[in-house]
Parts: structure tokens; C-alpha cells; sequence
């Protein structure tokens, strides 16, 4: 029931015989109607190519952490429903939607999120979880440190005035997957019990090279800053001095020593031989999710050791 509720929001919104809800020539007005008169917000749209734009000033963006805060969430989640909303009943050829938020009074920092249309289609239709939903949004900040920093010095709280013009990148989807996926990358080393315990992630970064000599098809290139954590002493002390007279002592002794060696039954061990290879899994896992094949090599380097690991097209299906 939960995946057919969706399913026939989806279907009234690209039912063959009735026209676009949102025509390619109104898309512009209907997002600034929309978000205006539902959500009290004032927006301005773009249009980059197949990449839908909008920018939105948002009292009190950051908090006190610089950190996204709680209130501007909610806000951002409203406008991105209306852009979702209209990406999916339209008839203009868009890919992605990018949303940019800019604090209105504090200049240098924006916050860009990017949604994968197909995504949303998924989504809607129940092929994809919520949870994985979330995962596929690119979730980027752009800043410029020193009028940043100017701003949070100054005794001005006043909100700044907004220009008429914002900047957009139109998206392409071999470059949203490597930024995607470099963020798979570090959040798989992050959360997964055993490997946080082993690695330490400085930095995991990706990108598309759509031109390369001697290959049709571009290279993905993805660049490791991950660091094998210092291996620790878990085993119990050891006892030194002559050996223990008692029965008591000789007893204990046994089981502490099979308490440790259980110990180090049960706890994965792994080495920084063993970043490539996970880190490669992961590539592979969301290529195949996207059914991915425009590119002609995958390159992964782990700057730690000086290695790379390239391998080609063929062998990712």
C-alpha cells in the first residue's frame, strides 16, 4: 500500500492525455507562484541546459556551529517539494534540480543541493527507499573565506541586499555520480562499525575527465585521503615475574588468555592494503544502481601509499 500511494500521485502527474500542469514556457513563474504563495517564500529560477535553478535567501542559515541550522532545513525542504513537484509534470527536458541558499545576512557561504530527476521518478514510484532517497542528493557548500569571515566580525546584522543574478553550473551525470560516490566512499568508512574502528577519512574526493587520449569514453577518477588507524594493544596485560605457585593463579591465567584470544577471534582486522578494494566495491555497487556506462575507466588512488587502481568499463558489468 505504501508504494501504491506514490504510484498514482506519479501517474497524475504524467498522465499521457491531459496536458503539462507546468508548460516549459511557465516553468519560471509557476515555481516563484508556487513557492510565494505556499510557502510565503521569495525565489529566484534559472534555467542551465537540462538543470533547473533556484536561488533563496534564508534568515539564520547557519548556526552558531556554522552548521546548517534546524529552521532553514524545513524552508529548504519546502522549495525543493515545489521544484520536485514541478520537474515531475512538466514537458521541459530537465535532469537535475539544483536548489542554492545564501544566508540574507551573512554573505560568502552557500549551501547547493542537487536532485537527480529520475531520482525523484524512483522515488515516487517506490523503486528506491526514503533512506536511499536521502543519500542521492548532492548536498554541496561553496565559500568564500574572506568575506565570510568579514561578515561574522561585523557588528552589522543587517540583511544584505540580494542581487538580481545567481550562478549555476548545468549537471551532468557522470559528474553528480562522482561527487555522489566519493561521498559513499567516506561515509562508508565513517559508519560501518569495523572499518571507523581501522581508518581515519582526512578527505575523499571525485571527478569526471570526459577527455582522455587513447580512450572513447572518459576516465572517473577518485582520490583517497584515508589513513590506517594505529593498530591498539587489546590484549590483556601479561603477567611478569616467576610463574604462579597456586592453582588459583594457574586457573586465571588460562582464562584470561582465552578471554583475549576470543577477543581477537571476533574483532575484524584490516590493513591499508584494504582501502582500494572497498573503496572499488563501493564504485562498483553505484554504477550498476545507475546502470552507468558512459565512461571507459575507473581510477582510484589512495595518496597514502602511492597506489592506484584502474580497471575498465568491462569489468564493472
Amino acid at each position: 500500500m505504501k508504494r501504491i500511494f506514490p504510484f498514482l500521485i506519479l501517474l497524475m502527474f504524467m498522465s499521457s492525455g491531459c496536458k503539462p500542469t507546468y508548460p516549459k514556457t511557465k516553468v519560471s513563474d509557476s515555481i516563484i507562484k508556487l513557492c510565494r504563495d505556499e510557502y510565503n517564500t521569495e525565489v529566484k529560477v534559472k534555467t542551465m541546459g537540462k538543470t533547473l535553478g533556484v536561488h533563496m535567501p534564508v534568515n539564520n542559515l547557519l548556526d552558531s556551529s556554522l552548521q546548517p541550522s534546524e529552521e532553514s532545513f524545513e524552508k529548504l525542504g519546502n522549495v525543493l517539494h515545489v521544484l520536485s513537484r514541478v520537474a515531475l509534470s512538466t514537458n521541459a527536458d530537465l535532469e537535475f534540480i539544483t536548489l542554492v541558499a545564501s544566508d540574507s545576512k551573512i554573505s560568502g557561504f552557500e549551501l547547493v543541493l542537487t536532485r537527480y530527476v529520475k531520482d525523484i521518478k524512483r522515488f515516487m514510484v517506490g523503486d528506491i527507499s526514503r533512506g536511499e532517497y536521502m543519500k542521492r542528493m548532492l548536498f554541496e557548500t561553496r565559500v568564500d573565506p574572506l568575506v565570510l569571515l568579514s561578515d561574522l566580525v561585523s557588528k552589522d546584522n543587517k540583511e544584505r541586499p540580494q542581487s538580481g543574478e545567481f550562478s549555476i553550473e548545468e549537471v551532468h551525470l557522470p559528474d553528480f555520480l562522482a561527487k555522489q560516490i566519493s561521498r559513499r566512499i567516506e561515509d562508508k568508512f565513517k559508519e560501518d562499525k569495523h572499518l571507523k574502528e581501522n581508518f581515519k577519512v582526512t578527505a575523499v574526493t571525485g571527478e569526471f575527465s570526459p577527455k582522455v587520449p587513447n580512450l572513447e569514453r572518459g576516465i572517473l577518477k577518485f582520490t583517497l585521503d584515508i589513513i590506517k588507524k594505529r593498530e591498539m594493544n587489546n590484549t590483556l596485560p601479561e603477567r611478569t615475574g616467576p610463574p604462579p605457585a597456586d592453582v588459583f593463579s594457574l586457573v586465571w591465567r588460562g582464562v584470561r588468555n582465552g578471554l583475549a584470544n576470543l577477543k581477537k577471534r571476533r574483532q575484524k582486522k584490516f590493513n591499508k592494503e584494504d582501502i582500494l578494494p572497498i573503496s572499488l566495491e563501493t564504485v562498483r555497487k553505484m554504477l550498476r544502481r545507475y546502470n552507468f556506462r558512459d565512461f571507459g575507466e575507473i581510477e582510484i588512488l589512495d595518496t597514502n601509499t602511492g597506489k592506484t587502481l584502474t580497471i575498465n568499463n568491462k569489468m564493472i558489468y
